[in-house]
């Protein structure tokens, strides 16, 4: 609506065209540049444009740009523009940032909070489990008398979801005046997450419009219990499968030992995508079937243009380690050094661990070495090199890691 109202000018109409366009983080700050050269940094309409465009660049760097040029803005209590800023620390994972934003807002000027703000903080404090904050913000939704609108109340019962509140999520659905299929999927995957499969299945099948996203998370929640029966028979049911449920049951039969139907299902697969790969893969390895793994990642390799990534890179090197494919494994190693993979722990720890049941220590200390964090299993896979191998230092590197 801001848009329709707005008396746009040719300068302000130029500003809003660069950032519709704007996709580096160079062109951002040249954008600013024009805004302040032509006084267009009073204008909150491209103030927020120029946020939220920041935002869904990522990189750190420009949402405290973003950030500094929020805190120098005129009109200090916009809801609209308080409302982007709040949201980029949120989209960006700065969970605290967005509380915190918003409790000064609340304290030092006249902003005045709406649905779209609860929404977002919802959300915020559910991904960083923010249990003290989320209930404060209960409180203040009360307060100000959103309770009953659909979106506050449904991203409420998710925020509480992921606590893994199920009494309080509950109470926040029953009270509802309106309800959607996102709020019912929000309950029924915090009753699947908890382990509370009764109440998911009693509430799934009261759900008036089922879609995929419930389908899917009860799936998963029969997956981690183990009844695999129940998972299929679902699966059997819909009609509307998607990536995620055919992934959910295969990697269900993988975890579970049933590596045939594992590999039915994967072979049945309309589209497969690199977690649909990766869980196949994973599925060999875990099972003890390293030469069906190394086949399948080849296959992948050689009939997709999907790229490896750090959970490939975790499911083939087991089996690589158990042929001793040490050939390969170098080249998944220049792979994840050239695609900087190496810098997440586990990926670094299974190098290790490869090179070490490969009977190439060194190789593997020198790995262990370079990690920037190494956790336990780090440590028991070059010990367990050194023990294997017999070669010395592994009593010496124990008491070094009892110590750590």
């Amino acid at each position: 609506m801001r848009e329709q109202v707005w008396r746009w000018s040719s300068l302000e109409r130029k500003c809003l065209d660069l950032l519709q366009q704007a996709n580096t983080t160079s062109s951002l700050l040249q954008i600013h540049a024009f805004m302040l050269r032509n006084s267009l940094d009073t204008n909150v309409n491209l103030l927020t444009k120029f946020i939220t465009t920041c935002s869904h660049q990522n990189p750190i760097a420009l949402v405290r740009h973003a950030r500094r040029v929020f805190d120098r803005r005129p009109n200090k209590d916009d809801t609209f523009l308080c409302n982007s800023m709040i949201r980029a620390h949120m989209e960006n994972r700065h969970f605290g940032e967005s509380f915190t934003l918003y409790r000064n807002l609340r304290q030092e000027t006249e902003f005045e909070p709406d649905g779209f703000t609860f929404t977002a903080l919802a959300k915020a404090c559910g991904l960083d489990m923010a249990i003290w904050e989320g209930q404060e913000l209960h409180c203040q939704v009360v307060k100000i008398g959103l309770s009953l609108d659909l979106y506050v109340s449904t991203s409420l019962v998710d925020m509480y979801a992921k606590f893994g509140r199920m009494i309080c999520a509950r109470k926040v659905f029953d009270k509802m005046t309106h309800t959607s299929r996102v709020s019912w999927t929000a309950l029924i995957c915090g009753y699947a997450r908890s382990g509370g499969m009764s109440n998911a299945r009693r509430l799934f099948d009261r759900m008036p419009d089922k879609d995929s996203a419930a389908f899917n998370a009860m799936i998963d929640g029969y997956v981690k219990l183990g009844d695999m029966g129940s998972a299929h028979s679902l699966f059997d049911e819909m009609t509307d499968r998607n990536v995620v449920s055919w992934t959910s049951m295969i990697s269900g039969y993988c975890h579970h030992g049933d590596i045939h139907s594992a590999r039915s299902l994967f072979d049945a697969m309309p589209k497969k995508n690199l977690i649909s790969w990766n869980a196949m893969i994973g599925g060999y390895s875990q099972n003890n079937q390293p030469h069906e793994a190394l086949k399948l990642f080849q296959g992948m390799q050689s009939t997709t243009s999907l790229e490896l990534d750090g959970v490939t890179v975790v499911s083939i090197l087991p089996a690589i380690a158990d042929l001793g494919a040490l050939d390969l494994g170098r080249w998944v190693e220049k792979v994840v050094r050239r695609k900087k993979l190496d810098r997440i722990t586990n990926v670094g720890t299974a190098l290790v661990d490869m090179y070490a049941k490969c009977g190439e220590i060194k190789k593997a200390k020198r790995l262990f070495d370079e990690m920037p964090e190494r956790e336990t299993a780090s440590w028991n896979a070059l010990i367990n090199g050194f023990a294997q191998w017999r070669a010395s230092g592994s009593s010496h590197r124990f008491s070094i890691m009892v110590a750590w």
